[in-house]
């Protein structure tokens, strides 16, 4: 049975950015994703090897919440091939989808630390 996710996403600033005098962008969404393929977890990530979020056998589209809940330490999210691509600073998050066949994978850089995350399998 498929089920809704409603996202919304604000971006806003009281000063001037790159010469517009002020940025409100507010874009909000619904995603049907199907069930049981919601995961929603906590774990913690090392250092020497990432941690895989979706496995690149996964062949659907998934989207994905992820947060790097420390306060000190960098998380590298990566392709499931280990290209890096993107880096979570302490307490900063995203929210992707990641392309078929590809994955994610997460990993510590300095420390280990803990990463929250949910994904949603798109309908």
């Amino acid at each position: 049975m498929a089920k809704t996710l409603d996202i919304s996403f604000k971006l806003s600033s009281a000063t001037p950015v790159s010469g517009i005098l002020s940025l409100n962008l507010d874009e909000s969404d619904t995603l049907t994703f199907t069930d049981p393929t919601v995961t929603s977890t906590s774990v913690s990530v090392a250092t020497g090897s990432p941690s895989v979020i979706v496995a690149a056998a996964v062949t659907d589209i998934t989207y994905v919440y992820i947060k790097n809940t420390d306060s000190t330490n960098i998380v590298v999210l990566k392709t499931d091939g280990a290209v890096a691509y993107s880096d979570l600073g302490p307490g900063e998050f995203a929210f992707l989808p990641v392309k078929g066949a590809v994955g994610i994978e997460a990993q510590a850089a300095g420390s280990a630390c803990i990463v929250e995350y949910a994904t949603f399998t798109k309908a």
